[in-house]
């Protein structure tokens, strides 16, 4: 009982503060006002991390298309010891005190794909299509040569 009487005065005390309203509007803007720079304050340090580590991320992002385009292929029957190099297309990249700086990942400009086992031209058409699945890359950029 004295829970109810404690929050029944509450409400009473507050029912008798003038304007109660704009006091409430005040409070409410300062949350927002909180809310949003807390989140404007977090997103500017993603965009500086996602800046400052965009040369690790493209070399991370070709060396696992690279890894996991060779486990594939190495999974055709018939096919073994896959090497698998990707070139980019870096006209894209603007150059400035001798970094490269990228917007976006370039696309890719061509495949190397060596392996034992495509002299044969049924297994070559095999890694050929298993590569064309996973990027977009004319037949004249891919080179598929045997590794033997």
């Amino acid at each position: 009982m004295s829970e109810e009487k404690k929050s029944f005065s509450f409400i009473e005390k507050l029912k008798k503060v003038k304007h109660i309203e704009i006091y409430i509007a005040i409070i409410f803007i300062v949350i927002l006002l909180l809310i949003y720079m807390s989140n404007f304050k977090s997103n500017t340090g993603i965009s500086n991390n996602t800046t400052t580590t965009n040369d690790m991320s493209v070399t991370a992002y070709i060396d696992n298309l690279e890894k996991n385009l060779g486990e594939i292929l190495s999974s055709i029957g018939g096919v073994s010891d896959v090497r698998v190099l990707i070139s980019l297309d870096i006209n894209q990249a603007s150059i400035e005190n001798s970094q490269i700086t990228l917007s976006e990942f370039p696309p890719i400009k061509g495949v190397v794909v060596t392996a034992k086992g495509v002299n044969n031209t049924m297994l070559k058409m095999k890694v050929l299509e298993a590569i064309q699945a996973v990027i977009d890359v004319p037949n004249g950029n891919i080179q598929i040569l045997s590794g033997e």
